[in-house]
């Protein structure tokens, strides 16, 4: 079975040197019989972007996903998965075990100037320093490659963003992927732009942002839409060589629903009319659905929410109309994604492959509440325009907060709002199926889940040839295989820095230092078991405890590096 679409690329082939790896298999010139095949599971990854946290029915929403859903109760919903505040950093301690500065993405700042084809200033915080290469490090093992060199096959389809722009060597196909198709920067148009050029719609360094393995793409065809062509992707890959014995790593990184919101011509008005009520009331419904569900718990209220949107009320009529179509426009891209998702679920049962496939799904931040200024200029976003290849639109942070609700904050910030992700682990060795854990995990903890799951050490001291940091994230792969005991012990501190925003969870305490304009800032003091929403900052109720946890948060900064302003 080949992909159902068959969409086609320009490419320009780009030649580089780099070592290969002899995985075996069988002689095609000789006619040999093909080895046994290789009984360990498959691994299926995949990672939504910008998705909010009740975005999923079977986490809370209105929105149609019955593929995800019917996954998510098959297998344990972690209702408790923290990942980054936003999406580069999420990634690089995603692919690494690690905390996003040894990963190389202490800023998403410097990055972005490496993408936009500037010299970061001399006077940006961590320029020049470990842990601000503005790419993967190569301090970390990336466990593409490990599993590659384990005797998987490893294919990716979808964002990338964690190579330099311009610097091939840095993107997939140079940290382990055998078969990629990826867009390399962190935003782009979602369908095909009018001329055709492979470029995303966005001013860049590269001004060809697409890769094929090594080559650069320089057209997209006629029909192009991001989900469909990664799930495409991922299907032609997983398909040319099923009949080699040699198990698969795919890591499907969709880049739905992240701005600008745009969908193939016949979901535009699949959910017309649906949020006319406003994001109020979706907040509230949301809320509610997710106490039912049980992924939030049954006293979860709205009660203090501090909201940053505009109330729907106050909104006149012009206003109501033009958010409305905005989420319906969202919510299309959220079931599309599920559509194309069932479809590669599909293909793995037609084949054979899905009962020896270990699922693994989230997003990647929280929900985002704005695009930064600037993007979209130059396009057409009137109300009838909404959604099509020419417009370039967010749904704003009334929409961000009615699927984040009722945690504090959204993307961006490192309250639970904008780390706390949809996730799901899915297989047939897991313990407790169709049921819910509220374990606390991170980003960091998938490698080693996933290396354990395959039998594969991991990676201390020296990896092919170079020095390697030792992988800092637990395995949860006991949890879900029913292990009672914790993931991290009672005395674990786990540290989280972005931009100036700290925090530091030793469960179930949470301190966290949110910079505010004109405001002098503090740390504040949570206890995430009973105060799971950080309405209640126990800092000064407990001074001794954040005091201790404070010099605990500097030394991990010191441990990984984190440049302070200080």
């Amino acid at each position: 079975m080949k992909s159902s679409v068959g969409i086609r690329f320009s490419t320009v082939v780009v030649a580089i040197g780099i070592a290969g790896c002899d995985m075996g298999g069988p002689d095609t010139q000789t006619g040999e019989a093909a080895p046994a095949a290789d009984q360990r599971p498959n691994i299926l990854l995949i990672v939504t972007d910008d998705m909010g946290y009740t975005d999923l029915g079977s986490f809370g929403s209105e929105i149609p996903t019955p593929n995800l859903d019917e996954l998510a109760y098959s297998g344990v919903r972690l209702t408790n998965f923290h990942a980054a505040p936003a999406c580069a950093p999420a990634r690089a301690m995603l692919l690494s075990g690690m905390d996003n500065h040894e990963a190389g993405i202490g800023s998403m700042n410097i990055k972005r100037f490496f993408d936009n084809g500037t010299e970061p200033v001399q006077t940006a915080t961590g320029y020049g320093l470990p842990g601000y290469e503005g790419y993967l490090s190569h301090r970390v093992a990336a466990l593409p490659e490990v599993l590659r060199d384990a005797g998987y096959h490893t294919y990716m389809a979808g964002k990338w963003d964690l190579g330099r722009a311009l610097v091939d060597e840095t993107n997939p196909a140079g940290r382990g992927f055998e078969s990629s198709f990826v867009q390399t920067t962190g935003t782009a148009l979602h369908l095909r732009p009018a001329d055709g050029g492979a470029h995303g719609g966005i001013s860049r360094a590269d001004p060809l942002v697409y890769r094929d393995n090594w080559d650069v793409v320089t057209t997209l065809p006629e029909d192009y839409f991001s989900t469909v062509a990664y799930t495409d992707k991922i299907i032609e890959y997983i398909d040319e060589n099923r009949d080699d014995g040699r198990p698969f790593f795919a890591y499907l990184a969709l880049t739905a629903p992240h701005w600008p919101l745009q969908v193939p011509e016949d979901w535009l008005d699949r959910f017309a009319g649906l949020y006319d009520d406003g994001y109020d009331v979706l907040r509230d419904r949301r809320v509610e659905r997710a106490r039912e569900l049980g992924i939030l718990s049954p006293h979860a209220d709205m009660a203090d929410f501090q909201r940053r949107s505009i109330p729907w009320s106050e909104l006149d009529e012009t206003a109501r109309t033009e958010h409305a179509r905005r989420m319906e426009i969202y919510a299309a891209m959220v079931a599309n994604m599920d559509f194309h998702v069932g479809r590669l679920v599909g293909f793995l049962r037609d084949t054979g492959e899905f009962d020896n496939t270990f699922i693994l799904f989230m997003s990647d931040n929280g929900a985002s509440n704005n695009a930064p200024a600037g993007f979209a200029d130059g396009y057409d976003n009137s109300l009838a325009n909404m959604g099509h290849r020419d417009s370039f639109i967010e749904y704003g942070p009334g929409w961000a907060e009615a699927a984040t609700a009722p945690y504090r904050d959204t993307k961006g910030s490192m309250a639970e709002g904008g780390v706390l992700a949809a996730a799901f682990a899915a297989h047939a060795t897991l313990s407790n199926t169709g049921g819910i854990s509220r374990e606390y995990l991170t980003m960091q903890d998938v490698m080693p889940t996933l290396l354990q799951l395959t039998g594969v050490e991991p990676p201390a001291g020296e990896y092919n040839h170079r020095p390697v940091l030792p992988i800092r994230g637990k395995s949860f792969l006991d949890h879900l295989q029913g292990g009672g005991l914790p993931v991290h012990g009672p005395d674990e501190a786990i540290g989280w820095e972005l931009h100036g925003e700290r925090a530091l969870v030793r469960w179930p305490w949470k301190l966290l230092w949110i910079p505010v304009e004109e405001v002098e800032t503090r740390w504040e003091l949570f206890d995430l078991e009973n105060d799971p929403f950080e309405r209640h900052d126990l800092s000064v109720q407990q001074p001794e405890l954040t005091r201790e946890l404070t010099a605990a948060w500097y030394r991990y900064a010191g441990d990984v590096g984190v440049a302070l302003d200080e």
